[in-house]
């Protein structure tokens, strides 16, 4: 049995990887030519901007290897007997499915290994050496910059606003709107920059205070100072999950994330249907590979693999499909965010033990 394990993990390993490489392969030229047409940057600093995008875009078609590469081994191995023989040698259906989703636990590793580790850190990489470049920035919209809210006690409630973030982590064109808890604005603060020292502390730049009053009387006030103190929980490790879009941020950030926004009272649906996204994925390796193995027991002649790699694509994409079309649903109708996430593997991995079974016990 173990030299059954190991021919077939050396054939599916080949296949996906193959599979893998092909995909990359075509992404990679049609991101190059889109690079190119759209920015001015040279040809070498968009081959390396591309290339940091391939991590993110191995996690995003990874599945869909996964499933292509296995329904060719499995189908090519029915078609040539093979399959027959190995079932003949001992590999009973238990076997060949616990078999594969071993192998599948492996791949939902590899998953999850390059949405929360490799993929965030080569996005960042690309933030910063899109900063670097002649009127770069960090991920912020031109003229919109980042937005950020954080209550610091009943009376300062702070809206900020960040023109963008360097290369350094340094804030530019930095707006504190500080309102009370009935929503009135006290006071606005205007910052050149500012940079992080330690303990929640930032040092301002080039500072303009506006002080405004509070009752039916009063004067506005204004100062200004060369460098002020402000202490906040808004932190450098924060804003670098903020150059992110939450489908680009690690399991561990988007929670950090969650969590500022439910402390200042800001809507987190989203998000959290983003966050449960993310925990799951990494299961859609095992699904795939239960919905490759029922390919095993279809006989036919080698000529109608085609056939059947065709429809192995075309479930990994309805699958991935069908779990971005739920979760939408799932926020139109106010599911539970868990619900509306597990609804698809739900689906996908009942219909595959289903087919299964019925295709062991009628052959």
């Amino acid at each position: 049995m173990q030299t059954i394990r190991r021919y077939l993990f050396r054939q599916l390993s080949s296949a996906i990887a193959l599979v893998l490489l092909v995909f990359l392969g075509l992404l990679f030229f049609l991101d190059m030519l889109n690079q190119l047409s759209n920015s001015g940057h040279g040809f070498a600093a968009s081959m390396l901007m591309v290339a940091l995008q391939i991590p993110s875009r191995a996690y995003d078609v990874l599945p869909i290897a996964v499933i292509t590469g296995t329904v060719y081994v499995m189908a090519g191995l029915a078609a040539s007997s093979e399959f027959t023989i190995l079932r003949m040698a001992g590999l009973s259906p238990r076997t060949a499915l616990l078999q594969l989703l071993g192998f599948g636990l492996l791949c939902s590793a590899l998953v999850f290994t390059m949405g929360e580790f490799v993929a965030p850190a080569a996005q960042r990489m690309q933030a910063a050496l899109q900063a670097r470049t002649p009127g770069g920035q960090f991920g912020t919209a031109p003229n919109a910059g980042i937005w950020v809210r954080n209550r610091e006690g009943p009376d300062d409630d702070q809206m900020i606003n960040i023109g963008r973030v360097g290369s350094d982590g340094e804030l530019h064109d930095l707006r504190i709107y500080v309102l009370d808890d009935s929503a009135h604005l006290l006071r606005t603060v205007r910052a050149a920059s500012a940079s992080y020292q330690s303990g929640g502390l930032w040092v301002m730049h080039d500072v303009r205070t506006v002080s405004l009053p509070t009752g039916s009387t009063g004067d506005v006030r204004t100062a200004s100072a060369p460098l002020q103190d402000w202490r906040t929980s808004v932190s450098p490790s924060m804003l670098d999950a903020l150059v992110l879009s939450p489908q680009d941020m690690s399991v561990f950030d988007l929670w950090r994330y969650i969590s500022h926004l439910r402390a200042n009272g800001q809507s987190v649906q989203r998000d959290e249907l983003e966050f449960w996204r993310k925990m799951l994925y990494p299961l859609s390796g095992v699904i795939m590979m239960m919905l490759a193995l029922p390919f095993a027991y279809l006989h036919a002649r080698s000529g109608q693999i085609s056939w059947k790699v065709f429809a192995g694509i075309m479930l990994g994409v309805s699958f991935i499909l069908l779990n971005t079309l739920a979760s939408r649903l799932g926020l139109v109708a106010n599911w539970p965010v868990w619900l509306a996430v597990a609804l698809p593997y739900l689906l996908y991995g009942s219909a595959a033990m289903g087919f299964f079974l019925w295709r062991v016990q009628r052959h």
